[in-house]
């Protein structure tokens, strides 16, 4: 071979290896320019071109792990979630994972399983993160929706206790709610007295978690009502025996109705702007216990904290007109503003107010449950002004403070 052959060879293959080196560059920037599209079509929303770009990578470059882990993502989103789940299953045999990769895929079989309603094994999959992860936020905030999602909120509570701690974030009303929902989702399962342990236990957590006060409350006076029903029914037993026994339970009664006034009073205290939820039962539970002197002096307590409540305004009326102390009644009633009183509460109060004045008509138990039933179904009628938060409002289905960890 002559020395130009052999030149001309050398020349050959550096002009080869040349291309090759320039294509191999422009290649792997297709692959992340993709992968960057991909990404900021996810972000957008727009499912179908971020599948499409995913999909695109994977076909370029097999071994890209991260596409899949997005493919699957967008599978999921897309309500495809079996799809997902299969997808993100398969890469489990992918020798040489990252460590950021595994975190990743666990992370997406956790919410896989989780978005299938396989609470269960979304659990086992957070638990593998902090197993490679021990403080890991993502798998302990997870794992707090998780156990909820199961009906556990001891393992709940103990896991938002490690994420507050991770995060320095404390909350102790979320703490409480935890506790309480042990009770509270089991309220009309289990004995009134387990439930109440764990409502007990939330305000040892929060003493000012207003859904315990009320929840308590509602407890004692409900048993002290069905005992009371009771007590009726028994009245024509006779003897030794059956007037101890009505004795026993008259104590029991009022023991009850004690204790469920005195966290009606706290939460009286603490959520005057919900006094619409209670104040109905606290007159019902004074009366029955003959404790005349003392409904005035609890209506004044939820005024002293919100002057303007037209919640204490009309019951204070309202109390005024079953005393007989009708001038009393109507000076406070004329201190409503008109476009208030024009309320069904407040003229139901009104009306019989005018009834008693005229005792030719005895419309005052027609008119008593009239506004029982109204202050039981309305919206609270406090007074305009700055609008506060109701920790009452944990409870509905669509607000619930744990999705909000972060």
């Amino acid at each position: 071979m002559t020395a130009l052959t052999i030149g001309l060879v050398v020349l050959a293959i550096i002009a080869v290896g040349g291309m090759l080196v320039m294509a191999y560059p422009r290649r792997r920037r297709d692959v992340r320019g993709l992968y960057t599209e991909g990404l900021d079509y996810l972000l957008l929303g727009n499912l179908k071109r971020a599948y499409q770009c995913f999909k695109e990578v994977i076909e370029k470059d097999a071994d890209h792990i991260s596409a899949y882990l997005k493919m699957g993502q967008v599978m999921r989103r897309g309500g495809a979630t079996e799809k997902a789940l299969k997808l993100h299953d398969s890469l489990q045999v992918r020798p040489n994972l990252t460590a950021y990769e595994r975190l990743e895929l666990y992370k997406n079989l956790a919410l896989d399983n989780s978005a299938l309603g396989h609470h269960d094994r979304a659990v086992e999959w957070a638990l593998a993160i902090l197993k490679l992860e021990k403080r890991n936020t993502w798998a302990l905030r997870h794992l707090v929706m998780f156990y909820r999602d199961l009906g556990d909120w001891t393992a709940g509570g103990k896991y938002l206790a490690q994420w507050q701690k991770v995060t320095h974030n404390e909350d102790t009303r979320l703490q409480a709610l935890c506790r309480f929902r042990q009770g509270y989702d089991h309220r009309h399962d289990e004995a009134p007295e387990t439930v109440r342990a764990h409502y007990k236990q939330a305000l040892k957590i929060d003493e000012r978690f207003t859904p315990a006060h009320y929840y308590l409350a509602e407890s004692f006076a409900d048993e002290a009502a069905a005992l009371r029903h009771q007590s009726t029914t028994d009245e024509g037993a006779t003897g030794e025996a059956a007037s101890a026994s009505l004795t026993e339970l008259a104590d029991k009664i009022t023991n009850l109705t004690t204790q469920a006034l005195d966290h009606w009073s706290s939460y009286v205290e603490l959520a005057p702007m919900d006094t619409y939820r209670v104040l109905h039962r606290v007159e019902e539970s004074l009366f029955s216990l003959q404790r005349f002197d003392d409904v005035e002096p609890f209506l004044r307590q939820v005024l002293d904290k919100q002057p303007e409540n037209l919640d204490g305004l009309a019951s204070l009326a309202n109390f005024y007109v079953r005393k007989g102390e009708l001038d009393k009644a109507k000076q406070l009633l004329d201190t409503i503003p008109e476009d208030a009183a024009s309320g069904p509460f407040i003229r139901a109060i009104q009306l019989k107010l005018g009834y008693r004045r005229d005792a030719s008509q005895n419309m005052m138990p027609e008119l008593d449950r009239l506004i029982d039933s109204i202050r039981i179904n309305a919206q609270a009628q406090v007074s305009p002004g700055e609008a506060q938060t109701s920790l009452m409002s944990w409870l509905e289905p669509n607000n619930d403070p744990l999705e909000n960890l972060a």
